[in-house]
């Protein structure tokens, strides 16, 4: 109890798991415990698992009755609303978590963490979580999740469980975890049950009496408990001067098992009581009191009166708010010990019965699928799993399905198309959870005996599952296995199969046919599917057809209410943003939806994609910070080829930050998680080119950019990357006469991307300059310049580029234009370049800035560059943003942009707030 408190009492979070065999006092240590702390001002959560009590139980009841339903309202929750209102029934209603997420049980864990802040109101928090050897793989995993975040709020979780039982896998990861703590309790010494017998007794007891009491207790002291009440409510026990003693022989009257306990005080129970309290343990280890009228057939009266006997006997309690729950975790396996197999059979048979004619099927599939095993009618069992699982799956609680659906798989044994059926939605939820050797060793296994039309459809989710880890060579295998290849199933797979090896041409001509297909056999998700495919294969050859394409997809999902393949489909819209240099506002819309929706893969991938837009409107160097929070979010997620592409964003800031010596082991890693590492090896390539030109290294640029196109030039199906347009323009400023970069680039189809067509018209104007055609030169100098008005990074560093084409811009004006935006920025290497050009111009040079002084880690480690801090400090003086943009001669707007991105990343709603991130912590 001792260690308990300090841990619950110490003000740090973390989370600590107690463990102990079954009646060794944790429930009572965990109730002492929150006792203790409410006492002492904290705010106390507590919930408990229960067999099959479907995902999140234990959480769901501990946040309960802290998160009213008015709390949904607070903007801070607005993100996980929807997943919130499915885990707590009382709150509105929102729309369905996605099935399309990565692993549902993190989308929960950010949501916990963000709701455990609004409901601690600045106050501890103390969460006890009981019987965690019941709880479901979706909170475990939630667990897992929120624990290393623990430590920088002052929440606290103490869960308990049994060490005698088999570990969910779940929570024996727990364990094995260094953020959490671990308290075992061990099974009471004999002259510590001794005192407790004398303490539950209320005297002394003889030694023959406490010997006897110190054996069978076997070191357990609830068992103690249970067993000094049954012997002093029988009358087994009496009262002298000596203290207790036995009145008769209590080897042969009294049980030394705590199941003959139950036993006993079941038999004083009235016939009519003891029948609904059979019935009530078969039902779950809930007492699941408005069932029991249904399943006993009997009324509310009798079903009262026997709970209220049941509580008189001491088999059940019924707390403050007058829910009855059983005496002890083993109280309800007891009661069941008294019916014989046959007889647990036949009442189970008649209770599913009662229960499937009240019209319980369709509020509890699972109580009604345990029944029907237990009554011996496994197939009916296995439909209804299968039911229980697909209203996981859309919840999102997709470890929890794919547990419910093994337990299927293993019940529909001895029906074909049943089994095949149960395997088809196994396979599929166990692809959702990542899970993809499972996946395709169970269902592999069931393919080779599965008969059509089972056996297509199985074949299908294995092709699906493989092509999710990119296992081009076994999805192929099993796309042969389907029965219809024209089918649109079988093409849309194909078509994803050979856009992923590398070929867009074919998996557009494959695309179009599976959406044709789709179409006239009604199929919308495959044809929305299908569309997707058209457009990411199209987007560099055909841009218009594609973004027809992606249009007509989202146009499909929203008419048939399918809103996974909606926000996929808006995703893919908003990679125009990127290509075109937009604001941005269709990705943060699509962004927006799949993190309401919980699809937060899809909202990585989206947060990327605005992390390249970024590194042309903000700067490289900003860009990395961006990048740094995705990769930190791909970590938690186990996204690794997502966490690989962030990588090699923040390598690409590492050298424009001048700590290029960083970036080499940042892209190893990235090449190491990446499964297509081509974008890594061109990136390579690419740094050692623009760090040669930072370096003042014509020839070293245009060599280590030409190694960057001609890794591209394998790779077709790769985005339409700026290196092209850098490469480009730089080999013919290098060389006017040799048009081959040039020509390459207007031949080629990256010009879907608005930088690339830029360097374009910059690189005819240097080339047009050097044959004398000045007017020439003057206009595709100008619509290049009118390209990049949106991309000021891309400006700066093209212009910069121009600088050294002999006569064709105004090197001082130009580089002085460059240096005016690149002074609101962190790129310490291009200001540095741009000044050399300068002062090689025979300009003058402005003085660099002095007040902006090294960020402080705790801002650094969440992107805060050194602008955005010297902005910070003015705010904190008091300055407005007039004041601050007169200080430091910028324009108004751009400091809103600073303020707003200091609110951004720190979290904060006003300025107000901000000043206490100046306050010096510890790195």
């Amino acid at each position: 109890m001792a260690a308990l408190t300090r841990h619950a009492m110490a003000g740090d979070g973390g989370l600590t798991l107690l463990t102990g065999e079954a009646g060794s006092g944790k429930s009572r240590l965990l109730a002492e415990l929150g006792d203790r702390a409410e006492a002492a001002g904290l705010r106390v959560l507590r919930g408990r698992a229960v067999p099959g009590s479907g995902a999140f139980r234990p959480l769901a009841e501990a946040l309960v009755r802290a998160a009213p339903p008015a709390l949904a309202r607070d903007e801070r929750l607005a993100p996980f609303r929807s997943v919130l209102a499915w885990m707590l029934p009382a709150w509105p209603a929102g729309a369905a978590p996605s099935a399309h997420l990565v692993d549902p049980a993190l989308v929960l864990g950010e949501a916990i963490l963000e709701l455990l802040e609004v409901v601690r109101s600045g106050s501890r928090c103390l969460v006890l979580l009981d019987d965690l050897h019941w709880a479901d793989e979706d909170t475990l995993a939630a667990l897992q999740y929120i624990a290393p975040a623990l430590g920088d709020v002052p929440v606290r979780i103490i869960g308990a469980a049994r060490s005698d039982e088999r570990r969910p896998d779940g929570l024996a990861h727990l364990l094995t975890r260094r953020e959490a703590s671990h308290i075992a309790v061990p099974r009471m010494e004999r002259t510590e049950l001794a005192v407790l017998a004398r303490v539950c007794a209320g005297d002394v007891l003889s030694p023959d009496l406490e010997s006897y009491l110190v054996d069978a207790a076997g070191g357990l002291p609830l068992l103690l408990e249970e067993l000094i009440a049954h012997l002093l409510g029988t009358g087994a026990l009496a009262g002298g001067p000596g203290g207790w003693r036995a009145v008769r022989d209590l080897a042969g009257t009294v049980p030394p098992g705590f199941a003959e306990i139950v036993h006993h005080k079941a038999a004083l129970l009235a016939r009519e009581h003891r029948e609904v309290i059979v019935v009530a343990a078969l039902l779950g280890q809930d007492i699941r009191w408005e069932l029991l009228p249904a399943a006993t057939a009997t009324g509310r009266a009798l079903v009262a009166a026997s709970i209220r006997a049941g509580a008189e006997s001491g088999l059940l309690t019924v707390d403050a708010a007058g829910t009855p729950r059983w005496r002890h975790a083993l109280t309800r396996e007891a009661v069941l010990t008294r019916l014989s197999a046959p007889e647990r059979a036949d009442l189970a048979a008649t209770v599913v019965d009662r229960l499937d004619g009240a019209g319980a099927v369709e509020r509890e599939p699972a109580l009604l699928a345990d029944l029907h095993a237990r009554a011996g009618r496994p197939h009916r069992a296995a439909e209804l799993l299968r039911r229980q699982a697909a209203d996981h799956v859309r919840a999102g609680a997709l470890a929890a399905a794919a547990d419910i659906l093994e337990r299927a798989v293993v019940l529909a044994a001895g029906d074909t198309g049943l089994a095949v059926a149960v395997r088809v939605d196994h396979v599929r939820a166990l692809t959702l959870t990542a899970r993809i050797d499972d996946a395709v060793a169970g269902g592999d296994q069931e393919l080779r005996r599965a008969p059509e039309p089972g056996r297509s459809d199985l074949a299908a989710a294995l092709a699906d599952a493989c092509l999710a880890a990119e296992r081009f060579d076994d999805a192929q295998r099993y796309l042969r296995e389907i029965a219809d290849p024209a089918g649109p199933r079988a093409l849309c797979l194909a078509a994803q199969l050979t856009l992923g090896r590398g070929d867009p041409r074919t998996a557009a001509e494959l695309a179009d046919r599976a959406a044709a297909a789709a179409e006239r056999t009604d199929q919308p998700d495959l044809l929305c599917a299908s569309l997707e495919v058209v457009g990411r294969a199209r987007r560099r050859s055909d841009p218009r057809r594609a973004g027809e394409a992606l249009r007509s997809a989202l146009r499909t999902a929203e008419e048939h209410g399918l809103a996974p393949r909606r926000i996929r489909a808006l995703s893919e819209l908003g990679v125009e943003d990127l290509f075109e240099a937009g604001d941005g506002a269709a990705l943060r819309q699509a962004e927006a939806l799949a993190v309401e929706a919980g699809m937060l893969g899809t909202a990585l991938g989206l947060a990327l994609q605005q992390t390249a837009l970024a590194a042309s409107t903000e700067g490289i160097v900003d860009a990395a910070a961006r990048a740094q929070r995705c990769a930190d979010r791909a970590t938690r997620l186990r996204l690794d080829g997502m966490r690989g592409h962030a990588l090699m964003w923040v390598a690409r800031g590492r050298v424009f930050a001048d700590r290029r010596d960083e970036a080499g082991a940042i892209l190893d890693d990235a090449l190491r998680l990446s499964v297509s590492p081509v974008h890594i090896h061109a990136a390579r390539h690419q740094l050692a080119g623009l760090d040669a030109w930072l370096d003042d290294d014509t020839d070293g640029a245009v060599a280590g950019l030409g190694r960057a196109v001609g890794t591209l030039r394998g790779a077709p199906g790769a985005n339409a990357t700026p290196i092209w347009g850098e490469w480009a323009l730089l080999a013919t400023i290098a060389d006017p006469a040799d048009g081959r970069a040039r020509e390459e680039l207007r031949s080629s189809d990256v010009g879907v991307q608005v930088i690339n067509r830029a360097a374009q018209q910059l690189a005819d104007a240097v080339a047009a300059h050097h044959a004398g055609d000045a007017d020439l030169a003057a206009r595709f100098l100008a619509d290049g310049r009118a390209l990049l008005v949106r991309t000021p990074f891309h400006r700066a560093l093209f212009e910069s580029f121009l600088t050294t084409a002999d006569g064709l811009v105004d090197p001082i004006a130009t580089l002085n234009s460059a240096l005016a935006w690149l002074a609101t920025t962190d790129e310490v290497r291009m200001v540095r370049r741009c000044r050399v050009l300068l002062r090689r111009a025979g300009g003058a040079v402005p003085r660099p800035a002095r007040d902006r002084g090294p960020v402080p880690v705790h801002l650094r480690a969440r992107g805060v560059t050194g602008r955005e801090f010297e902005v910070l400090g003015l705010v904190a003086e008091g300055l407005d943003n007039p004041g601050i943009a007169q200080r430091l001669h910028l324009s108004r707007r751009t400091v809103e942009t600073h303020v707003g991105r200091l609110l951004a990343k720190t979290g904060e709603r006003s300025r107000g707030t901000l000043s206490h991130w100046l306050a010096p912590r510890p790195d």
